[in-house]
Formats: structure tokens, sequence, C-alpha cells
């Protein structure tokens, strides 16, 4: 293979190129309503249910707060390169990875982004099931898929701005369904949400505290590992973006306002849930509280519930996943071929299939991603003290080559991040964040800086 004629195709096609900040579109608070939808994902739901066997509705509560807003400091380092910059993700990693080297972690992160667009596309398929069955007695679970995957398909073909007119139909609508979803699992039982609170499950569960913040952190770890596909979006002077707090701060709120609030409420009720009716799903749920009490209460929940399914997957996953192929080959994938191939492989391989082994597969995508995000933060804000040549972050040959264009210091790192965090699986994304870190900071440092000279690392 010729690699000069194979690395060529990779620099960067008009979907790559940095945004200009006349173009953007995204203020905070729409940012606000996006990761408002995002945070309503039925998928917390399931999260939260299988950790009651572990801990009480009051712990899990208190972990959702926790978890969420460690990521929020985690997106607060990462949404700086969109901000400032307006790159996309895989853009932002040539300088830790090289060019061609950039490919294979975009390619990581577009891996989990097609699993949960399959698994929600599978959730939402299944409200639809319930509402076909609920008025007309129908009901085909594989035909509803496959409509819901075509519909949000065409839907994120259209680009950020339709996926933000979506989040802000459907978060508002979805929160009133969550109030009132709460108050019929409450009425209905007798109990209150003090009583609640103090509820557990068997006891048999496995996981403590730090797994279970490891659990909601692997659930949206590739949202915030890839947050500059959205920040890159975002209205900002361009005077502002040399001081760091000027820059990011009122997206920084904005995140913690659309995603902490709202992901804590969701997530305890889906826990309420499963205390009260010992189902996981919230569909079941829905139809077991609410159908027998106002059969036409259960039907526009449902509907609600679709729309913010459809909301979250468009702009948490199928959006970033599509970022990634077309990293692959920029000149031929474009965005809207980028969305069909992510969407079409994310119905392909079934992900609704794993059943009840979902907790392990959140926590092995924080493992697969955790090192990346490491060397990410290490190199941005440490080496290079947030200074990028966006020059050179388009021509290959150039400052970002290093051996072949790949960036051996981030690949090794990255490596020995993944080996080393095995053995501590209860903290894998902890450890391999810190671990893949210092290990590229070394491996710069000590070589790569020595034989291929960054002027921006001192």
């Amino acid at each position: 293979m010729n690699l000069k004629r194979f690395t060529e195709k990779h620099a960067g096609g008009k979907d790559f190129a940095p945004r200009p900040y006349k173009e953007r579109k995204v203020t905070p608070f729409r940012m606000i309503a996006i990761w408002f939808a995002m945070a309503v994902s039925l998928v917390l739901f399931i999260e939260s249910a299988d950790l009651f066997d572990s801990l009480t509705v009051g712990e899990i509560f208190v972990i959702l707060i926790i978890a969420h807003t460690l990521l929020c400091v985690l997106m607060w380092f990462t949404q700086d390169m969109g901000i400032k910059y307006g790159i996309p993700f895989s853009v932002s990693l040539r300088p830790s990875f090289g060019y061609l080297g950039a490919i294979f972690p975009t390619f990581f992160r577009g891996i989990p982004g097609l699993f949960w667009f399959g698994y929600q596309t599978w959730v939402g398929a299944e409200a639809i099931n319930a509402l076909t069955s609920t008025v007309w007695g129908f009901s085909n679970i594989t035909l509803f898929i496959l409509l819901m995957g075509a519909i949000q398909i065409i839907h994120t073909c259209f680009g950020i701005s339709a996926v933000s007119r979506l989040s802000n139909l459907a978060s508002p609508l979805l929160l009133a369904v969550m109030i009132y979803m709460l108050y019929a699992l409450l009425t209905e039982n007798h109990v209150t949400i003090g009583s609640v609170f103090q509820m557990t499950g068997t006891g048999e569960g496995s996981y403590t505290w730090v797994s279970a913040i490891l659990v909601y952190i692997g659930g949206w770890i590739t949202m915030a590992l890839s947050i500059s596909d959205i920040t890159r979006e975002c209205k900002v002077e361009e005077e502002n973006t040399k001081d760091f707090w000027k820059s990011t701060k009122k997206y920084m709120i904005a995140q913690w306002v659309g995603l902490v609030p709202v992901s804590a409420f969701f997530g305890t009720i889906g826990a309420i849930g499963v205390a009260l009716t010992g189902e996981w799903n919230p569909i079941s749920i829905m139809v077991k509280v609410i159908g027998p009490q106002n059969e036409i209460m259960l039907v526009i929940c449902l509907i609600f519930v679709l729309l913010a399914t459809w909301a979250t997957n468009d702009t948490g996953n199928l959006y970033p996943a599509a970022y990634a192929f077309m990293s692959l080959v920029p000149k031929k994938i474009n965005f809207a071929l980028g969305v069909l191939i992510a969407g079409t492989l994310g119905l392909v391989i079934r992900p609704w299939a794993v059943g009840g082994n979902i907790l392990t597969v959140i926590t092995a995508i924080g493992y697969l991603l955790a090192p990346i995000s490491g060397i990410l933060i290490v190199d941005y804000y440490i080496l290079r003290k947030r200074q990028l040549n966006v020059e050179e972050l388009y021509h290959f040959g150039g400052q970002y080559k290093y051996w072949n264009n790949i960036n051996p210091a981030g690949v090794i790192a990255n490596i020995i991040g993944l080996v080393v965090s095995i053995p501590f699986w209860d903290y894998v994304f902890f450890v391999g964040l810190v671990i893949g870190g210092i290990v590229y900071y070394i491996l710069m440092k000590t070589w790569i800086v020595k034989k291929y000279p960054q002027p921006e690392i001192k």
C-alpha cells in the first residue's frame, strides 16, 4: 500500500474544516436544551434499575449527581478545542496521535456510538410497539426498529440545527412525562419519596459507589470525549477564546444545567420504578402503572418518550458516530453518508441482544476510551498550553507527521493505559485516564519532542 496516497485521503474534507465564528449557531440556551434532551435518555432508567440490587434509591440519587458532575468537569477540558478552534474531535486528535494515527481512536469512539444508537433505537421502537398495541392491537417490534432507525438517520442528515430544534421540542415534553410518572408511582403504591429513598433490592449486587459512578460515566464518555463535535458550533467572540475561562465558562455552566439535574431526576425515577414495580424497562412501567389509570394519558406519555429518545439518539450517538466514519475517507464520505453508514451498522449489530449485561458493556466503553481522554488533556493543556497550529492540522507532511504520520507516544500510551488498567476493573476509567496521560507526557518530553520538534511545546 502506498502510505502517502492513503494518508492524503485523511487530511480533511469540507465537513472537517474549522467552523468560522460567524457561522456558528449554538447558544448557551441551545446547549442546555441539547443536553436536557440527551439527559432524559431511557438508558438512565436501565442503568439505575440494574444498580438497585447493590444500592439504595437514595444512594443512587447521590451517585447520579456526583458522576454527572465529574462528566461536566471532563467536558470542561475537552470542549475547548471545539470552541476555540472550531475543529471536530477527529481533527483534535492529530497533534497527539498524528495524521494517520488519529483515525484509530476516532474509530474507537465510533464503536460505542453504534452500540448506543442501535440500543436506543430499540427502546424507541418499544415505545412505538406499546403505543400501537394499546391503540390498535398491532405489534411488530422488528418493523418499528427499522422505521425508528430510518427516521433518525434521515433527520440527523440535516445537521446540528435540526437536532437542536428537536431537542427544544422534546425536552419539556419528557420532563412532564417524568413528573407524571413519579406521581403515578407514588400514589399507586401509597408511599413517600423519603420512604422510597431507603429502599434497596436483593443486596446481591456487587456494585460499590465508585463502580456505580463509573457506570454512569461510561454511559456518557463517548459524548464527553468528542464534545468538540458540538462545541465547534458554539457562538463565541474570537477575542474571548484567548482566555480559557471566558471562552468556556458559559458553555460549561450550560452543560451542567442541562445534564446534571435532569440526569439525577430521571435516573432516580428509574430506581424508584424498579423498587415499586420490579420492572427495569420504563415502557413496561408506563404500561403497568399509567395504563390502568388512564389509557389516553398512557398514549400521550409514550409519544413524548418516543420524541425524547429520538432527540437523545441523534445528538448523543448518531451525530458523533457519523464523524468517526467520515474521518476514514473524509474526501469521499460526507456527513450524510457518514450518518447512513453509522446508522445502518448500529442496527445490524443488534445491541439490544446484550440483555442483562448492559452495565458490563458500559464499563467496557469507559475502559476503551479512558486513556485517549488522558492523552488529549495532557497534550492540549499541559504540553501545548492550548496552542495549536490549525493550518498544520490540515497539512499532511507537516508538523504533526511524526513517524509515518503516526505519533508513537499516543499509540504506546494508549496501549499501556489499556493494559495497566485491566486489573483495576472497578476503577478502570480513572486508572486508564491517569496512566495514559502520564505515559504520554513522559514519552513526549523524553523522546518525541526531541526527535520531532513541536513549536508549542517548550
